[in-house]
């Protein structure tokens, strides 16, 4: 019996580490960044502007870009840093003349998010091959809070 509620502490103690490590990775604020070219996020392309991404309540792999006029929803997958970032920013890989946003990196965080190819990116990627460079752009907490708490 005792062996038996060892073995439940000692799992759900894992359990706990394992989602507080799991929360690390997630963006807890809304972030703000301004870019002087369009790109595309998700199924859509935006204009050159100041923007937000915040995190959806429901599922934090799904991340919401804000700016005026423009509401995206669009879906990530974890990443994994070669090295921790000094700072916050976005990615944005350039093909042609069209940018994909396609990393978010957490300042100080090995992990960060990875934007999932979307059907804009492949159309750039089928137009003028692999990708020429990356734009890093900061990001910086917004002023504006998130729902997520």
């Amino acid at each position: 019996m005792r062996s038996l509620i060892r073995s439940i502490g000692i799992a759900g103690g894992l359990l706990v580490l394992a989602g507080v490590h799991d929360a690390s990775a997630q963006i807890e604020y809304a972030l703000d960044f301004t870019t002087s070219f369009p790109f595309t996020v998700g199924s859509a392309t935006v204009p050159a502007g100041t923007y937000t991404i915040r995190p959806d309540d429901d599922s934090p792999d799904l991340l919401q870009l804000t700016g005026k006029g423009v509401n995206v929803f669009f879906e990530t997958n974890r990443a994994e840093a070669r090295e921790n970032p000094a700072k916050t920013e976005v990615v944005f890989k350039r093909y042609g003349d069209g940018y994909v946003l396609k990393d978010i990196w957490l300042e100080s965080s090995s992990e960060g998010y990875e934007t999932l190819a979307s059907e804009g990116e492949r159309h750039l990627t089928k137009q003028h091959g692999p990708a020429s460079s990356e734009e890093h752009i900061g990001a910086r907490k917004s002023s504006t809070t998130s729902s997520r708490r």
